[in-house]
């Protein structure tokens, strides 16, 4: 008998999976159906190259997805709450600080954690150093909401060494066990020094009834004074195919990340 392929929902402690299938605006994750994105600055169009189905979300510069505060639930992470992300992406440029999902508000300071892909600068722990970096993945938490104190930003990110070029499909991940933050691509811990594993033993900030949204493509930014309806006057943001996002409320082992890696369409990784 053959046996069927494993799927993010069938990995413990799943509380999202958006496998980006159907039409309309509107995407229920499983896990938790009324955790709903909306799409943004739509409609955004599918792409016949699926992860997990016939197709993808085709993101256009500018166009993100969003859950307001009031209903994001169990993604609300904070406090000393492990967790993992993983997404399923093939970007299409090489455009600096590119955010794929996360609850980070950086106008209202109020960040909490999010994902990124090619950050032009990796954070080095305990120094809190930076140096220069490409077409890297990064995973952040903050603890204070606002710029790590004494520094110009949130530093508190760990960074993979694998250079994941667009046109490319990555599965890109990190996650968080109370101790260290870690980044993988492909399903492999992206190890880099002191900026992957990277030390963060505090705990991530709290923005309570007031804090930020989770959104998908697109966080609020210093400049963006018209955050949610304007549209971002910056050039940061993905674009590209995203095949699938899941957010886990546990620090996944190398063994799941590399399941995830394999599963849908990513058998070539």
């Amino acid at each position: 008998m053959r046996r069927e392929p494993v799927r993010p929902e069938d990995i413990s402690s799943l509380i999202a999976f958006w496998d980006f299938q159907g039409e309309g605006s509107l995407h229920a994750a499983r896990g938790h159906s009324a955790l709903l994105l909306r799409e943004m600055r739509g409609p955004i169009r599918r792409a016949p190259e699926g992860i997990f189905g016939p197709s993808s979300l085709r993101i256009e510069w500018g166009q993100w997805l969003r859950i307001p505060r009031k209903d994001i639930g169990p993604l609300d992470l904070h406090g000393r709450s492990p967790l993992s992300m993983v997404a399923w992406i093939r970007p299409d440029s090489d455009r600096p600080w590119q955010f794929i999902a996360g609850v980070w508000n950086e106008h209202d300071h109020l960040r909490q954690y999010a994902l990124f892909y090619n950050g032009t600068r990796q954070s080095h722990s305990p120094s809190m150093n930076r140096t220069e970096c490409r077409l890297r993945v990064h995973g952040y938490l903050s603890q204070s909401g606002g710029h790590t104190p004494g520094h110009p930003a949130c530093y508190s990110y760990a960074t993979g060494r694998t250079e994941c070029y667009p046109e490319h499909w990555h599965c890109i991940a990190f996650t968080w066990d109370l101790r260290h933050i870690r980044v993988y691509v492909n399903g492999q811990l992206d190890t880099n020094g002191d900026a992957n594993p990277f030390l963060f033993d505090d705990s991530i900030f709290d923005g309570g009834s007031g804090g930020a949204d989770f959104t998908v493509a697109q966080r609020a930014m210093a400049l963006w004074h018209g955050y949610p309806d304007e549209r971002m006057p910056a050039c940061e943001g993905f674009s590209g195919l995203l095949g699938g996002l899941a957010v886990y409320g546990r620090a996944l082992d190398e063994a799941e990340l590399r399941v995830l890696a394999l599963c849908g369409r990513m058998e070539g990784v």
